[in-house]
């Protein structure tokens, strides 16, 4: 089959009527809504109550505003859900438009269940709040008794700053999110280029608002909907995007291209770009002198050349580049304040930095070394990608590949750097690269670049490993955090927990609580996640709706969610920095018995430790009502320090922070400013600039894993395809329309959600499927099949098939049993497939996988 560019244009001005429970809102491609805030002001005139929302359907929290019937009780009719006007991260998309058919939704989990069948069958029964906490509480006691604090286990993935409430108060480190599964590979691209305090989800960005040309690499723009509100600001003005990826995302169905690419191979699509860049001298190659460690010397073995290397007494933090003024090798590093952090650059201003220096040198110790510049290393990766040579391996024709480098260079464009990143294996060093690449552009922290974003700077009173939200302190276990253990970088890897469930190595795991999160489509591997909660003494699962982890849990507890409670925090993903509120006021339905998860597990510890629960200022709350006011002592806490602070710095600011919370809802403290990062202060990489070759690649043993900069390497993950069969790349995906944990239930997704396998008309052709046939499919690598309807569809390239993740393949058994929600049992879901496979140091998981596609005879 020829490969093909596609580029499918519609209009971006529409509206998808939802209707009942949630007011709908669109935008135009300029971001520009409809006149919300008189729709808003109007309700009020009739008599409703404005109360703003941080939305948690996923990730990204963005702003909206429940607009509340003043004097009536709450209902799907008495509440209603808009974005909130000029919020920085404004919402809002379908997940967030489900949001009040989540509040009374019939399957919501009403009272403490109980399980009274085998582990996996999903039996229950009802019973009393006191009942489910004192048998827990028990059960805990017993666990720790005989295995110790760090065999118990929290987990969460959006909510992270609420399940360590028991783990760490217990005095177990183990409280272990599921990035591996989700960012984690763009934490670990970032971090080898920028460095600490760089790394972070938010922390580095597109300048959306602003750019020229964005490329999207895997990256479907479906949250956060501020940053696609920003974008299509730019795109009103002429700002391209191009969309690269195995199958057709929702922001290409407008105007955006679409550029089909073979799954795992992004990688030397990027090197090619280099290439084209370098052999083109469309490089910003002053930038890279200057600004990154391009002209850095590195030895033969790998490592970087140091003073130390050079001189006796020299320091091993500073690093030998060849100036061209002087032809000499001058040593450059960064300037530390007096407590260790970097503030400045330690090199001459007159130093020319030599890009293309290649020569044996003589040692302190009197042996000699070959060096080179780290640009020519990269650039000898970099020339094995000539766009005749990536074609072959990602199928982007040669002449399409040098137009978008052509295009990126000229108009200073910029990558993409990554949200949902953990697809093959080979995904680390694939954000690596991207964030290299952003450097070729030079377009770095300034309008329109990649930028580093600025800080609301607030800070709610919580909890930490020893640590209590009024000063309290405590001793930990002495015991390493499993993931920690197995992955030093691990920004959260719930896999290691789950093989020492199993295995008992490096430490048994015996207690695990889950808050909030469907660990059967977050954790790849499904067998293997069985298998573990199988071996559990205590799992306690607290959630709104019954995902399938429930039918194996020994109690299954209500919890609210974003609409029951309040809580003020720093707004995510946006350029200025800024902080808003949740505080919709609103109660569980008649009938629900939820609870805040903090009260649950400090009761759980209370009932089974009263005098660690004492360790964060616990006693005992008996009513909702009586551990809200308990909670929200932290949120006023947390709120006067914060109104404090940026009173000290810009006196009279405090008073209209406040006024912004009565009427807004949030508050912009922090305008971001330009040139900073690495212009005038040094990044948090070993040599303070951005890193082209990742000095830390050689920070601790072991860590030489990642290498300093790669070369492309098919997807280890799975076993690749044969060519021409029936087995495929599945990849694994998402939309703002119905991947969600929570929106997976949502009446709505019955009609909006998709639950098919998309084919290509080739593949399907080839294998005599027809469009809305029920298949098999099978995983080459994990022995399970599944039937599911195919899609037969151009949105996806030849030789992989495509699903959704988090909008089907719930396989919860008793607890769904409403045949208005059988839905949610259709379709597959990819980590049924998954091989669990682990990229080393960091730790994230592969959710795509291999699999073969049969026709069901009959």
């Amino acid at each position: 089959m020829a490969d093909t560019i596609v580029d499918l244009r519609m209009s971006r001005r529409g509206l998808i009527k939802l209707g009942g429970a949630a007011a709908v809102a669109t935008t135009g491609a300029a971001g520009a809504m409809w006149p919300i805030e008189a729709q808003l002001k109007e309700l009020e005139h009739q008599g409703w109550s404005r109360h703003p929302l941080a939305c948690c359907m996923c990730g990204a929290f963005c702003g909206l505003v429940a607009m509340k019937k003043i004097g009536e009780p709450t209902s799907e009719k008495t509440v209603r859900i808009f974005p909130n006007p000029d919020h920085p991260q404004r919402g809002y998309c379908g997940r967030a438009a489900a949001t009040m058919w989540i509040w009374n939704h019939p399957l919501r989990i009403r009272k403490p269940l109980k399980r009274v069948g085998e582990r996996g069958e999903g039996k229950f029964k009802e019973v009393s709040w006191d009942e489910a906490l004192n048998d827990i509480a028990a059960k805990l006691k017993d666990v720790v008794a005989k295995h110790g604090e760090q065999s118990v286990v929290s987990t969460s993935h959006s909510f992270s700053s609420y399940s360590k409430w028991i783990t760490f108060p217990l005095g177990s480190p183990n409280d272990i999110g599921h990035s591996s599964t989700c960012n984690s590979a763009s934490i670990a691209g970032r971090d080898w280029v920028y460095g600490k305090g760089f790394s972070g989800a938010g922390k580095i960005e597109p300048d959306y608002k602003h750019l020229r040309y964005l490329i999207l690499i895997g990256r479907s723009m479906g949250s956060a909907m501020g940053c696609l509100h920003s974008l299509n600001e730019a795109r009103e003005r002429g700002a391209q995007v191009v969309s690269v990826d195995p199958r057709m995302p929702d922001i290409a169905y407008g105007d955006a291209k679409w550029v089909p690419i073979r799954p795992g191979t992004d990688a030397s699509f990027v090197l090619a770009m280099m290439n084209v860049m370098l052999q083109e001298g469309l490089a910003d190659l002053k930038f890279l002198a200057k600004h990154t460690n391009a002209a850095y010397l590195i030895k033969a073995d790998g490592r970087p050349l140091t003073e130390a290397d050079m001189k006796a007494g020299g320091r091993k933090d500073r690093y030998a580049v060849h100036d061209l003024k002087t032809n000499r090798i001058v040593f450059q590093g960064v300037v530390l304040d007096e407590k260790g952090a970097a503030v400045g650059f330690d090199e001459s201003a007159d130093t020319d930095a030599n890009l293309h220096f290649a020569q044996e040198v003589k040692l302190a110790d009197g042996t000699t070394t070959a060096v080179r510049t780290a640009l020519d290393i990269l650039a000898e990766i970099a020339a094995r990608h000539t766009p005749e040579a990536s074609q072959k391996i990602t199928g982007i024709p040669a002449d399409e590949l040098v137009r978008l480098a052509h295009n990126f260079a000229n108009l200073k464009g910029v990558v993409d750097d990554g949200w949902y990143s953990s697809k093959n294996g080979n995904d680390i060093e694939l954000y690596q690269l991207i964030n290299i690449l952003n450097a070729f552009n030079g377009n770095v922290d300034r309008e329109g670049g990649i930028v580093v974003t600025a800080g609301g700077g607030f800070k709610r009173p919580g909890v930490a490993a020893g640590k209590g939200p009024n000063g309290e302190k405590w001793d930990m276990v002495d015991a390493k955090r499993i993931d920690k253990m197995l992955s030093p970088e691990s920004a959260g890897n719930l896999w290691a927990a789950l093989d020492a469930m199993i295995t008992g190595k490096p430490y048994p795991i015996r207690a695990l609580f889950t808050v909030g999160t469907t660990l059967f489509h977050r954790e790849s591997d499904s067998t293997r996640l069985a298998k573990a909660l199988k071996t559990l003494d205590l799992l306690v699962v607290q959630d709104l709706l019954p995902h399938e982890v429930c039918d194996y849990a020994d109690y299954v507890l209500p919890a609210t969610y974003f609409l029951e409670r309040r809580e003020t925090a720093g707004v995510k993903w946006a350029l200025d920095g800024s902080v808003h509120m949740n505080d919709a006021g609103i109660r569980p339905p008649e009938g629900v018995e939820a609870r805040h998860d903090v009260w649950i597990l400090l009761e759980i510890l209370r009932r089974a430790y009263p005098e660690r629960a004492e360790r964060v200022g616990y006693k005992e709350c008996k009513t909702a009502d009586e551990f809200d006011a308990w909670w929200n002592k932290f949120d006023d806490k947390g709120i006067a320090k914060f109104v404090k602070d940026q009173e000290a710095k810009n006196p009279g600011s405090g008073e209209k922070i406040l006024a912004d919370f009565k009427t807004k809802g949030w508050t912009t403290v922090n305008k971001k400013k330009y040139g900073v990062y690495p212009w005038k202060k040094p990044f948090g990489t070993p040599t303070g600039k951005i890193e082209i070759y990742g000095f830390k690649s050689f920070a601790k043993p072991g860590y030489e894993k990642i290498k300093p900069i790669s070369d492309y390497f098919p997807a280890p993950a799975y076993t690749a395809p044969k060519p021409q069969s029936n087995e495929f790349v599945l990849v694994s995906g998402k939309n703002c329309t119905s991947s969600s944990g929570l929106n997976i239930f949502a009446a709505t997704t019955r009609f909006t959600g998709d639950r098919t396998l998309w084919m290509n008309p080739y593949d399907a052709e080839r294998l005599g499927i027809a469009n809305k046939e029920k298949v098999m499919v099978e995983g080459v690598d994990r022995e399970y099949q599944a039937e599911v309807v195919v899609t037969v569809t151009k949105k996806v390239m030849a030789g992989s098939v495509f699903a959704f993740g988090f909008s089907g393949g719930v396989r919860t058994k008793e607890l769904v049993n409403d045949p208005r929600f059988d839905f949610v049992k259709e379709g597959i879901n990819s980590h049924w497939f998954a091989t669990g496979y682990a990229q080393p140091v960091v730790g994230n998981l592969a959710n795509n996988s291999c699999i073969r596609v049969k026709r069901i005879k009959g």
